[in-house]
């Protein structure tokens, strides 16, 4: 079934996968937030914010919902709120202990657009 999903799924994944990476690598080298996890963050928001401009044109465009719309933009809203979230917080807390907290948004979002497209096409 992984296979069935689209190129926004796996686009998730790999940004996900390479924000996490990066941040993870900063934090064993005992970094603080700096532009690489952030920005790394940033570009996981920017998706995110395309995807959601995607999804309001989606019911109009593409293939009917098989569940939950009420379900899929609660899950979108909580996947913009992450990224935004975790880069707040490595802003007010300068450690290294924030770019561990960045490295954590990469996988949930990956988690979550995953979720978002079961909603929309299998559920």
């Amino acid at each position: 079934m992984l296979w069935g999903y689209d190129g926004w799924f796996w686009a998730s994944v790999v940004l996900g996968a390479l924000s996490c990476v990066i941040c993870l690598v900063q934090a064993a080298r005992g970094r603080a937030p700096d532009d690489f996890s952030q920005g790394s963050v940033l570009v996981l928001e920017a998706f995110l914010l395309v995807y959601a401009v995607g999804s309001v044109f989606l019911p109009v465009l593409g293939p009917d919902p098989s569940g939950s719309l009420l379900e899929y933009w609660g899950y979108l809203l909580t996947a913009l709120l992450i990224p935004a979230g975790t880069f707040v917080w490595s802003l007010v807390e300068r450690s290294r202990w924030s770019t561990l907290i960045l490295a954590a948004a990469g996988p949930v979002v990956a988690v979550m657009v995953y979720r978002m497209n079961f909603i929309y096409y299998y559920q």
